[in-house]
């Protein structure tokens, strides 16, 4: 049996086929430009989801900045600075709390979803020219 299966090995030596290469090299580059493409649509997809988002989030912002009285607030300050300096701690901590934190947060978020979504888009669209050079 060993001695059937040395003599199969032998007469089947490997031959390599010269458009082998050619075409797992090609297979490989349509994958990676494939991928590419994805994962310029999911960020952009992101992107723009993102920006159209950020739109209310900032007229929510404004409008909830307008309802908590931070303006009135910093009216005093161009009013009254004298008492301001006086109680400076308390006027911080009125400030701090008269914040909207959670406009902010969520402005803040959609504005950094928007950007780091624009940064990998570019991303992927130069590492599309690359693939297209290659």
């Amino acid at each position: 049996m060993q001695n059937k299966l040395t003599k199969i090995f032998q007469k089947a030596k490997h031959e390599s086929d010269s458009e082998l290469v050619s075409t797992v090299w090609s297979a490989i580059v349509l994958r990676d430009k494939k991928i590419t493409r994805i994962k310029l649509w999911i960020f952009a997809c992101a992107g723009f989801a993102s920006l159209a988002g950020l739109v209310p989030a900032i007229k929510m912002l404004f409008t909830d900045l307008a309802k908590s009285g931070l303006y009135e607030y910093f009216s005093l300050i161009f009013s009254d600075g004298g008492s301001i300096i006086s109680y400076w701690k308390e006027f911080i901590f009125s400030l701090a709390e008269s914040l909207p934190i959670m406009s902010m947060i969520f402005a803040l978020s959609l504005t950094f979803v928007f950007f780091l979504s624009l940064r990998y888009v570019i991303k992927q669209i130069d590492r599309g020219q690359s693939l297209l050079t290659a």
